[in-house]
């Protein structure tokens, strides 16, 4: 259960084509490339609502009506966008976890170390879930709140946005991925997943949102934003910079051993926005 909230609560009572245009994506991005990308931000959003109680989903609804939306995924990636406008909220969106720690350090998330001031990823999440579960914020204000959520939450479960190999989340490690020269970033952010989804981010979500089970959404529901940063780094350490190629030219086989994992940091993500939302907004 997201405790912020809780507290909060408590105390207020076909395949080629879609390869091109996964790297006409890729081409696009520049090196500080967005977690997920447009697709992973909508899949999570779909899923979540597929996990919203009645009252959350009504107030939810009521919220995005104030800016004329009536969907999560058209917020999604709202956060990304104002970027450039906002340059400050850069550092929001990631969590340095070093990969290699220095010794008598913390192999986990260690709030002094990875996130100072209080700009990280994991210190949004828990500050724009207590705007939203603070019924004494204006409704624009938890309408912003509910807008940085639905992204960071995305964003914390990209394995990439929690590891730091001194690579600036495998921006600066140039692959090769099914013929395309790009880099290890690009290839979490988009290219495992853009092929599988072949543009329809609804179908995609609704179909992993059918496979999840009871036992998995009571599992993935427990935890807090520390946790699952510290969850997203050891994918990082053990699946991405240890089993798995991370450089040079990477296998035909990469594709099909990576989009697991990418669907189950997207299952888990959607599932736990939905935890979020159901406890702030109940």
């Amino acid at each position: 259960m997201s405790t912020l909230c809780f507290r909060m609560q408590t105390a207020n009572s076909p395949r080629t084509k879609a390869l091109v245009a996964a790297f006409v994506v890729l081409v696009a991005s520049n090196v500080n490339a967005h977690a997920w990308g447009y697709e992973g931000h909508r899949i999570i959003a779909e899923i979540a609502e597929q996990f919203l109680e009645p009252e959350t989903a009504h107030r939810v609804r009521d919220l995005l009506a104030i800016e004329n939306r009536t969907t999560l995924a058209e917020v999604s990636t709202w956060a990304d966008e104002i970027r450039p406008q906002h340059p400050e909220t850069r550092r929001w969106h990631f969590v340095s976890i070093p990969i290699h720690p220095n010794a008598g350090e913390s192999s986990g998330y260690d709030a002094v170390r990875d996130c100072p001031q209080q700009e990280c990823v994991v210190a949004k999440i828990e500050e724009f879930e207590r705007v939203l579960g603070d019924p004494q914020a204006s409704e624009r204000e938890r309408l912003e709140a509910l807008k940085y959520v639905v992204h960071f939450i995305g964003d914390v479960h990209q394995p990439l946005h929690a590891a730091n190999n001194d690579d600036r989340g495998g921006n600066d490690v140039a692959v090769t991925f099914m013929g395309h020269q790009t880099n290890l970033h690009a290839v979490w952010n988009s290219a495992i997943i853009g092929p599988a989804v072949k543009g329809d981010e609804r179908a995609y979500a609704l179909r992993l949102a059918g496979d999840i089970t009871l036992a998995e959404r009571q599992q993935w529901s427990a935890g807090s934003a520390v946790s699952w940063a510290n969850e997203s780094y050891s994918i990082a350490v053990h699946m991405i910079y240890g089993q798995l190629p991370h450089s040079g030219s990477l296998p035909d086989s990469y594709e099909t051993e990576a989009l697991p994992i990418v669907n189950q940091q997207l299952s888990r993500a959607g599932v736990r926005l939905a935890m979020v939302l159901n406890t702030c907004l109940r």
